[in-house]
């Protein structure tokens, strides 16, 4: 008895295209998660201790520029970061963990600070968006930032404890 090659074939399609549409490039979505570094863990999930992130400008990349965080401590464990951007350019939150002060951190030639100890992020967001992350994080002191070029030093920063 012969078997046909044709349905294995359409089997494996069928797997390829299903797989194709669970990815999604759609731009206006507004989770964004990345990859972490030591001392945290990034989850697609909610369901962590809230705290809302927002940062502003009011004059563009001419400044000034503020981010303020709700709550400012949080238990260890998974904490869910929902970042607004009701600024007018692009901004983005950095979670550092570190015991630097949140205002002393080291500004490279690139006008940024490392992201060396990052946890995770919330990307890039254009103005008016909103983004979320849930991260898994251990007790210690961290440092909020927006990394673009400048924001830090135009004052989008933040402390934050998780205790």
């Amino acid at each position: 008895m012969r078997r046909s090659r044709a349905i294995p074939l359409l089997l494996i399609a069928g797997l390829s295209i299903a797989l194709l549409g669970c990815s999604s490039s759609d731009k206006e979505s507004t989770e964004k998660t990345t990859t972490t570094a030591a001392g945290g863990g990034v989850s697609a999930g909610g369901g962590g201790t809230p705290v809302e992130v927002v940062v502003s400008d009011t004059k563009g990349e001419d400044g000034p520029m503020t981010m303020t965080v709700a709550p400012p401590s949080v238990p260890a464990g998974k904490v869910t970061f929902t970042l607004k951007n009701t600024g007018t350019v692009k901004h983005e939150m950095v979670v550092l963990k570190t015991d630097t002060p949140y205002d002393q951190l080291t500004v490279d030639k690139d006008n940024k600070v490392s992201e060396d100890t990052s946890v995770g992020e919330v990307s890039e967001l254009d103005a008016g968006k909103t983004g979320t992350v849930t991260l898994d994080l251990k007790p210690g002191k961290y440092v909020l930032v927006c990394n673009i070029a400048k924001h830090y030093e135009m004052g989008m920063r933040a402390p934050f404890t998780v205790t």
